[in-house]
């Protein structure tokens, strides 16, 4: 679907090959970032309350537990839980983390 809207966006024949210098023309993101992207899409869901429950089930805010005490700093985090690291959870929760905090506040 990808290829399709670089040849369409780059007016290509539909058999031009589609490589990285077309990717790059285009300014699309790689699977990487876009895999990214979809994990904070969601994080940002879950964090606003807007995602199904079956998402959301496993994210525990850390401003949530009354056990913890947190910085400012980490108001916006959740609490990591003891998961395989490539655990859709857990790679999210570490992706959430590395965003800054002046972004995590963003109200919508």
């Amino acid at each position: 679907m990808q290829n399709k809207f670089i040849r369409f966006i780059l007016n290509l024949d539909n058999r031009n090959h589609i490589g990285n210098k077309e990717l790059a023309k285009t300014g699309f993101l790689k699977v990487p970032g876009r895999v990214k992207q979809l994990k904070l899409g969601h994080v940002i869901r879950i964090k606003n309350k807007t995602s199904p429950y079956y998402l959301s089930a496993n994210f525990q805010s850390l401003n949530e537990s009354e056990d913890r005490t947190i910085t400012k700093s980490k108001v916006s985090n959740f609490y990591k839980p003891r998961v395989c690291a490539n655990t859709f959870v857990y790679s999210a929760i570490n992706e959430w983390h590395n965003v800054p905090s002046k972004i995590k506040e963003i109200k919508n």
